[in-house]
């Protein structure tokens, strides 16, 4: 298993608007660890994000909103982002964004 990894707890329809909404639980080694998961987590491997709601609760869990539909299930893994995987991520999506 990774050192630190955001678990996915629920995938479901945003109940306003389209897309999806995605709870996560931190799964990390440091007993009090709330990390900026956006920046250290790489949520954009399942979609573009809308918002972050959190961090809820012991251990913390968060709520993200996609702006699309997500192919994620209970149980998968956003592993942290590697400063190559995360750099080369960003530009992919900067690409996209021209296109």
């Amino acid at each position: 298993m990774p050192q630190s990894v955001l678990a996915i707890l629920t995938v479901t329809d945003r109940p306003v608007g389209v897309g999806s909404l995605v709870e996560v639980m931190l799964c990390h080694p440091e007993k009090n660890a709330t990390p900026d998961i956006q920046m250290e987590y790489d949520l954009v491997s399942l979609g573009e994000v809308e918002s972050i709601h959190g961090p809820f609760c012991d251990p913390p869990r968060w709520m993200v909103s996609y702006k699309g539909q997500v192919s994620a299930e209970k149980g998968d893994w956003i592993r942290q982002k590697t400063e190559i995987g995360g750099l080369r991520r960003e530009q992919s999506l900067s690409k996209q964004q021209e296109n």
